[in-house]
């Protein structure tokens, strides 16, 4: 059986070793995702926008892996609205969770070589959601990779990969009910401002952007008076 990176997850092995998957294979794979939009659910609305969130926490049972992620672009945009705004909320406090339950049939943790070699090892603690691909789906099973950063305690961090066959991949979204928390009803619009721009497939996981998102909404709220 194949186990090199490029030949099974060619958009994650950029990530490990100097390859990069050509325009063909990335058409392809928009085509894989659109034509399963309904299979994939919740999950599709996040790819690619999950890269950076960090892992709150993590349970591997028999049947499910389940995650509870920090959604790492509510994040940044929460922390430059603070900034611009000058508000009194501590970093700390800008949770924004999200759990994904992958309903496994397989899962391996495994390292990838210099040569894209795959080599499986033993579950090790991680703490970063990088990248993913769905490599393959079908109304029964979904098979993916993941890309996280493992950092167990005593040793330098890296990237691990996580292969998984799952039945399905269960989303839930705790956000919003997050951001009343923090900022109460006196921000709302800009959040659901924040939202509809996601929506759109505008990219805002950079603080930079985020302050011209809020500049920009500012400016509609004055044209609109």
């Amino acid at each position: 059986m194949n186990n090199r990176i490029q030949d099974i997850a060619p958009l994650l092995a950029e990530d490990f070793i100097d390859f990069e998957a050509n325009s063909e294979t990335k058409k392809k794979y928009s085509k894989l995702l659109t034509d399963n939009s309904k299979r994939l659910g919740l999950y599709l609305k996040y790819l690619p926008r999950l890269h950076d969130s960090w892992f709150i926490e993590t349970k591997l049972t028999e049947n499910i892996f389940a995650t509870k992620l920090n959604d790492f672009t509510t994040h940044v945009f929460a922390d430059a609205l603070i900034k611009k705004k000058n508000l009194k909320i501590n970093h700390d406090k800008l949770v924004f969770p999200i759990h994904i339950d992958f309903e496994i049939i397989d899962l391996t943790f495994n390292t990838v070589n210099d040569d894209g070699f795959i080599k499986e090892i033993e579950r090790t603690e991680i703490n970063e959601y990088l990248y993913e691909q769905i490599l393959s789906i079908d109304e029964y099973e979904i098979n993916l990779g993941l890309v996280v950063w493992e950092n167990a305690e005593n040793k330098p961090g890296k990237q691990i990969l996580i292969l998984m066959s799952v039945k399905n991949i269960r989303m839930t979204e705790f956000q919003d009910k997050a951001w009343d928390n923090l900022f109460g009803n006196k921000y709302t619009n800009y959040y659901k401002y924040f939202k509809s721009q996601l929506e759109t497939g505008r990219y805002l996981s950079d603080q930079s952007l985020c302050e011209e998102l809020i500049f920009e909404y500012d400016n509609k709220k004055i044209e609109e008076k």
